[in-house]
């Protein structure tokens, strides 16, 4: 990677980014990789005159001149006019005070473009732009480092595998439990008694360092634990945890991607979890995906819930599409006027995006389906919000389409020239240089720069980033043979390429999701 092409993508700090990267006491894990990888990549970092603005109200003199010395590190917007108050209120929600106001001022000088991406751990500012035009820009510290090991070391060494394994197999001494136990005084006591002597399943993701990264304890419970009714069955996720050394490899979404398919497809009515309001990444996750976080128990905590159907998602009328797509996921509706279209994707991109679905062809030796753990990125791989980059441009692509990826010819592949995977598009928008391409997939964190480069180099004009959600994979996954027999395609498809509706019985016996379509 090139210093020259990195030093063109300009992010927007807000005042407690700044405030961690400056902080006198110890540095944590997380910062300090993004220090470095900014470092490396000579990422131009810049403040905003609000958050001079910000320490300006601080009534300890000393301390704001300290504070202020610390602005003098980065590069400074000048600045910027605002429009009037009805006008940013109308984009960005109610501005009720001064912090509100910085708020919308550092997402104004986003909306303009004077910077491309804002990073903020503000969960109050993540909020003003879900759902809307800005959303992949602003960006919190985790997914700011995963986005630039994306870019930097694009040749990641393994994969996270979760595995389902009982807890009494997990080292009670591994540092991912010393925060569990300053959090709750009585984690010891509840692991040895309830999760190692009740052989408590867990789903565990363990680093190549022997340590484990990310830890869900689930027990299955009926609706009366939670003040519902009794028959209703309830997926309780008592632990959800991931290690400080593995923020940034989006470890929590793919925990949760693993505990929503399985409450889902195992016929459950909720899925729930209790935590406290500080974990504000983890609160932001959730909400994110349809978790009601409205409800506090007698301990402070919130009890944070998510409803599971297993009706027809029904759509019509919302105004919001991608929205309510999240927030019910992992349903989504296949009627019309829902369109069809198949995406070629090329073997190492389906790895990267997919690894799970990511199989070798079986060898004679052992005869099994090899997972091809050689190459494949963790990053993209862990996540449920995906971006495909081609560039192929249907102009009748829309938000709520399904997409069906087709793995393309690879002989040392199982699913050669198979649709594997389904998603349903969020939206589709178009980049005409490496650098609009750069903000377009921030959020999502998948491709290397080299990829990005090649993208825009092989389409001059422009190029098209498809931003999904991953529904699931096809079980049994469904040959080229049998797409041209029942008309879901008339040849292998070199670009993205519509489905005829009726040829959707060929598709829908192999989305075995857990809900109606």
């Amino acid at each position: 990677m090139t210093s020259s092409t990195m030093s063109r993508v300009r992010l927007l700090i807000d005042t407690n980014v700044l405030i961690a990267l400056e902080d006198p006491g110890q540095t944590e894990p997380l910062v300090a990789d993004f220090a470095r990888r900014c470092l490396a990549g000579a990422i131009a970092l810049y403040v905003h005159p609000a958050t001079l603005d910000d320490f300006s109200r601080d009534p300890d003199r000393y301390r704001r001149s300290i504070s202020e010395s610390r602005v003098s590190k980065f590069l400074q917007l000048v600045p910027i006019p605002l429009p009037p108050t009805a006008e940013l209120e109308a984009r960005w929600g109610t501005i009720r005070s001064q912090n509100d106001r910085v708020d919308v001022t550092l997402l104004h000088a986003l909306s303009i473009k004077a910077v491309d991406i804002l990073v903020s751990q503000d969960a109050g500012l993540h909020r003003r732009v879900r759902g809307g035009d800005l959303e992949e820009r602003v960006i919190t510290l985790g997914d700011t480092v995963a986005w630039l090991k994306s870019l930097q070391d694009p040749a990641d060494d393994g994969l996270p595998h979760v595995s389902d394994i009982p807890a009494y197999s997990l080292d009670p001494r591994d540092p991912i439990f010393d925060s569990l136990r300053l959090d709750y005084i009585e984690f010891s006591g509840w692991w040895s008694t309830k999760c190692v002597a009740e052989h408590r399943a867990c789903w565990a993701i363990m680093g190549s360092d022997g340590r484990i990264h990310g830890l869900v304890v689930r027990k299955p419970e009926s609706g009366k634990e939670i003040g519902l009714a009794s028959n209703l069955r309830a997926l309780k996720l008592c632990t959800f945890k991931v290690a400080d050394s593995a923020q940034g490899n989006k470890v929590g979404e793919l925990l949760l991607r693993k505990s929503i398919w399985h409450a889902q497809q195992n016929g459950f009515d909720f899925i729930y979890l209790t935590t406290f309001r500080k974990q504000v990444a983890l609160l932001d996750l959730i909400e994110r995906y349809g978790f009601e976080t409205n409800v506090e128990n007698a301990a402070g905590e919130i009890v944070a819930i998510k409803p599971l159907r297993r009706t027809r998602l029904e759509v019509s009328g919302q105004s919001n599409l991608a929205d309510v797509l999240r927030r019910n996921y992992p349903r989504f509706t296949i009627r019309e006027p829902v369109a069809l279209f198949a995406i070629p994707i090329q073997w190492r991109f389906h790895r990267q995006l997919f690894p799970e679905a990511a199989r070798l062809t079986p060898t004679p030796l052992f005869g099994d389906e090899t997972f091809d753990l050689r190459q494949a990125g963790r990053k993209p791989g862990n996540t449920i919000r995906k971006v495909y980059v081609c560039r192929s441009f249907n102009k009748m692509m829309k938000a709520g389409d399904v997409i069906f990826f087709y793995q393309s010819r690879e002989e040392a592949t199982l699913n050669s020239q198979s649709i594997t995977t389904v998603g349903v598009v969020e939206q589709v928008r178009r980049a005409c240089d490496y650098r609009e391409l750069s903000r377009l997939t921030a959020g999502r964190s998948v491709y290397s720069e080299d990829d990005l480069k090649q993208v825009v180099e092989d389409a001059p004009n422009s190029v098209t980033a498809i931003d999904f959600l991953l529904i699931g994979h096809l079980d049994p996954v469904i040959k080229i043979d049998k797409l041209l027999e029942g008309g879901v395609l008339k040849a292998p498809p070199q670009s993205i390429t519509p489905i005829p509706r009726n040829s959707l019985g060929i598709l829908l016996p192999s989305m075995n999701f857990g809900f109606a379509l």
